[in-house]
């Protein structure tokens, strides 16, 4: 779960990133043709790390109150067990009616590459350190 949500947003800020670029372009260029570029000034990165990180922090620490919360009422832990069991359902039948879904079945392949590409890179980096 936590993979996921750096996963999330790493690429949320990717797409911040990229929007600002062609929102910028648009404004010296009309053209729609024009390829982007990905060349983002060091301050607009450290201060966007640092938000992130800021965010993540904060979820973290709100996901440990909210799990701590529902191991100790037992009302919050029957729906967290219903909303897990709802969860899976809906995964299992949405994963058999979108099994012909062309679109939706590269999207889920190019997704799954990026994240081994990601998890590559994490593992990379924790055998340098």
């Amino acid at each position: 779960m936590k993979k996921l949500t750096i996963l999330t947003m790493l690429i949320l800020t990717t797409l911040i990133f990229t929007e600002r670029k062609l929102n910028a372009q648009e404004k010296t260029s009309p053209s729609k043709f024009q390829k982007p570029s990905l060349d983002i000034p060091f301050e607009e990165k450290t201060l966007a790390i640092k938000k992130l990180k800021e965010i993540l922090e904060t979820k973290k620490r709100m996901r440990e109150i909210e799990k701590e919360a529902i191991e100790n009422d037992a009302e919050l832990r029957k729906y967290f067990e219903q909303i897990i069991t709802l969860r899976k359902e809906l995964r299992e039948k949405l994963d058999e009616k979108l099994k012909d879904n062309q679109e939706y079945q590269k999207l889920k392949e190019r997704l799954r590459e990026i994240e081994e590409k990601i998890k590559e890179k994490i593992s990379e980096r924790k055998e340098v350190k």
